[in-house]
């Protein structure tokens, strides 16, 4: 189901880290790793075209050189801790363009499964971790997302939290989540953080319950109703007690995830995520 992963990378620590999730989610799928860096054209003074276009093009054959030993490094630190059943095919590009529409456009024209992208912000809180170009790849990605924070270990994905909104289709998208992490045999929990009018229309527990028992009972799965003011705090407060190593949201257009983490509300993005993002685009 993972077969291609683009790995978009600006050869910081935090892309360092992130590179060694990539590289271990690589070997479990047995996938194939394209790495992207994507640099700015440079402008010379007055613009003058022939020293942009040379400014650039010695970017460019900087950033390869940079990239190659960015791949040796993630390469031998990871070797170095981990056992690799797998090593990944890795390939490396350099785009020119804008950060977030290249990785995009590249992840659309690679025909790419996943993208696994590092993260950075102060305190690690996760609305400072959302800046511009993560913001553009969530909204416009074609495919699924695996957000990694700056200082997320990755030793092993056994329990998940799988964030609900608890309407019609959840239960599609539970079961896909599953079948996708299936080579993790992870323990899944679905929690649905219940605000004020956030269950008008849904479905209950009682129901998924019965959907997985009768037509997925090999999916570890338990259930989870939560209350409180903030579906952050109740998110982290859940991370933390059931020793979370993976969150899931499922996002289409117009839903409860996108409500979240629009622009007003990203602002008040209160808990700290120590723990990587897998969002499920549709």
């Amino acid at each position: 189901m993972i077969k291609k992963i683009l790995f978009p990378t600006d050869f910081s620590a935090t892309a360092q880290n992130a590179f060694r999730h990539c590289l271990l989610l690589a070997d479990k799928y047995g996938a194939d790793v394209e790495i992207l860096h994507v640099i700015f054209p440079e402008y010379e003074a007055l613009d003058l075209p022939v020293m942009a276009a040379q400014a650039t093009k010695e970017k460019a054959e900087t950033a390869r050189e940079v990239m190659k030993t960015f791949v040796e490094t993630g390469l031998a630190q990871l070797q170095a801790a981990h056992q690799l059943e797998n090593v990944p095919n890795i390939k490396s590009d350099i785009e020119i363009g804008t950060p977030g529409k290249a990785i995009c456009d590249a992840a659309r024209k690679n025909g790419t499964d996943l993208i696994v992208i590092g993260t950075k912000g102060e305190h690690n809180a996760l609305e400072r971790f959302f800046g511009s170009v993560t913001t553009a790849v969530i909204e416009h990605a074609p495919c699924n997302l695996w957000i990694v924070p700056e200082e997320a270990l990755f030793e092993s994905i056994d329990i998940i939290a799988y964030a609900s909104n608890l309407l019609e289709a959840d239960p599609y998208h539970i079961w896909e989540v599953g079948k996708m992490l299936e080579p993790f045999s992870p323990i899944i929990h679905c929690v649905h953080v219940n605000l004020n009018g956030s269950m008008d229309g849904a479905i209950d527990f009682a129901s998924l319950g019965a959907f997985f028992e009768h037509h997925a009972p090999s999916i570890q799965i338990n259930f989870h109703p939560l209350s409180g003011s903030s579906v952050t705090r109740a998110l982290e407060e859940f991370i933390d007690t059931y020793d979370v190593d993976l969150l899931v949201m499922y996002a289409s257009h117009h839903n409860w995830f996108e409500r979240i983490f629009h622009k007003s509300h990203t602002k008040r993005m209160a808990f700290t995520a120590h723990v990587p993002l897998f969002i499920i685009k549709k």
